[in-house]
């Protein structure tokens, strides 16, 4: 079965094509499927950098937005391959704790990868919506040092918000069977390990939301 195969068949019918993923793991796929996220994301972090510009008082601006950059684009690209790396390890830990028998390299590492492919359309989506930003100037000072509520408080970023998590969802569902047909484990097991990511992000954006004053 070709690669393209297996991603049609993951999003179209995750249980019957992770079980065999699972049974015959190719690690170098979900490097495949990992890096072209991370690109993705990385793309999405430099248009975004190039269309926000911050005036923080005390510091030089000019060569800040430079570092900013970079560091923006570095900081996506490591991030991604760290959630995968670490949050696999988390999810096997709690799998074998759990009466698992799943393997963490290379049938965890690659289950996991594939279940992570709906997160490529989140890519997608945050590069189209971070291109048709305006450009802005968010102006830092201690007068004013909750400037950037007023960009992610956006509708733009709010939409990506949500979206993000409808995105994570999806993955959710195929982690699931991911984990129960690596692991062996019950349905049970599998649905609640496989939840925790989704109900940190919810979490996570809930108290994003209300520290900007909209929940």
């Amino acid at each position: 079965m070709s690669f393209i195969d297996k991603i049609v068949g993951t999003i179209t019918s995750p249980n019957n094509e992770t079980k065999k993923i699972a049974e015959q793991p190719m690690i170098e796929e979900a490097v495949m499927i990992i890096g072209v996220y991370a690109i993705l994301i990385a793309i999405a972090a430099y248009i975004l950098s190039n269309k926000i510009t911050y005036i923080i008082q005390g510091f030089d601006n000019t060569s800040m937005r430079s570092l900013m950059t970079l560091s923006s684009i570095v900081a996506a690209l490591i991030a991604t391959i760290l959630i995968w790396l670490i949050g696999t390890g988390v999810i096997h830990l709690l799998s074998m704790a759990a009466g698992g028998e799943g393997k963490f390299y290379p049938q965890m590492l690659t289950v996991v990868g594939f279940s992570m492919l709906p997160m490529i359309f989140n890519g997608i989506i945050s590069i189209g919506i971070y291109s048709m930003i305006e450009p802005q100037v968010i102006n830092i000072s201690t007068s004013n040092p909750m400037a950037l509520n007023e960009l992610y408080s956006s509708p733009s970023f709010m939409a990506l918000a949500l979206i993000g998590i409808i995105i994570q969802a999806w993955s959710t569902i195929i982690l699931y069977f991911s984990i129960r047909n690596a692991h062996k484990i019950s349905t049970n097991s599998s649905a609640i390990i496989a939840a925790i990511p989704l109900v940190i992000s919810v979490i996570s954006t809930a108290w994003s939301f209300r520290g900007m004053g909209i929940l």
